[in-house]
């Protein structure tokens, strides 16, 4: 499964997104594995982005460049005997670098492109879960927006300040046949609202149920999808 927001990590790590998006992509990597293996394997490179002097790399492309070079004729020719196989590694490695640095600046300039960019579409109507059986510690609401691929579930969900301890709860999308995903889970403290953003591969037509349930199975509030 291909996650809605595999595109956001370069524009989140080279700070390219407002303040809006990267608290909702935020909150998105606490519950998307995907996501943050991808921050975290790109972390670094605005550092090294940081570091790259020109002067330093047309030294790196072509060594007769750099301070004190020996210019006799013969010493020259013994170097360049010694160093070709070299410098042809660094060629490559430094072509390498170039292209993978047009890629980012390409990337950054197309994810903040706020003025040509489609609309997004609009999530739907806030709605409430409802209670399974009897009373729920819990009370939810929830807005749903499809995307190519599958669903975006906004959820927010209140914990009963006469709760004891915290607990953790998990949110199940049902699609046909029963077949279900668990898209989302947390540990909810008493008198706490908690905000999630959670995907699920089921699309408009097919996603036919949400259910919020306690860690052990148990289905406290569940919402029918019309």
């Amino acid at each position: 499964m291909r996650c809605e927001h595999e595109h956001d990590d370069g524009a989140y790590v080279l700070g390219a997104l407002s303040p809006a998006e990267r608290t909702a992509y935020e909150r998105h990597l606490a519950t998307c594995s995907f996501c943050r293996e991808a921050v975290r394997d790109i972390s670094t490179l605005p550092d090294l982005l940081s570091r790259l002097d020109a002067t330093e790399f047309a030294k790196l492309v072509d060594p007769s460049l750099s301070a004190g070079a020996e210019h006799h004729p013969i010493r020259r020719r013994v170097t360049r005997r010694k160093s070709a196989k070299a410098l042809t590694v660094r060629i490559v490695s430094s072509a390498a670098a170039l292209l993978l640095i047009a890629l980012v600046g390409v990337g950054v300039f197309v994810l903040t492109r706020g003025s040509s960019a489609p609309a997004a579409t609009p999530p739907g109507p806030a709605v409430a879960m409802m209670p399974v059986a009897g009373a729920s510690p819990l009370t939810a609401t929830l807005r749903m927006t499809s995307k190519a691929g599958g669903t975006i579930v906004d959820l927010t969900c209140e914990y009963s300040k006469s709760a004891t301890k915290p607990y953790t709860f998990r949110l199940i999308a049902y699609g046909p046949d029963d077949e279900k995903e668990q898209i989302g889970s947390w540990q909810a403290a008493p008198g706490t609202d908690f905000p999630m953003e959670a995907v699920t591969h089921f699309a408009a037509g097919s996603l036919s149920r949400l259910e919020l349930v306690q860690y052990d199975g148990k289905a406290l509030l569940a919402y029918d999808v019309p």
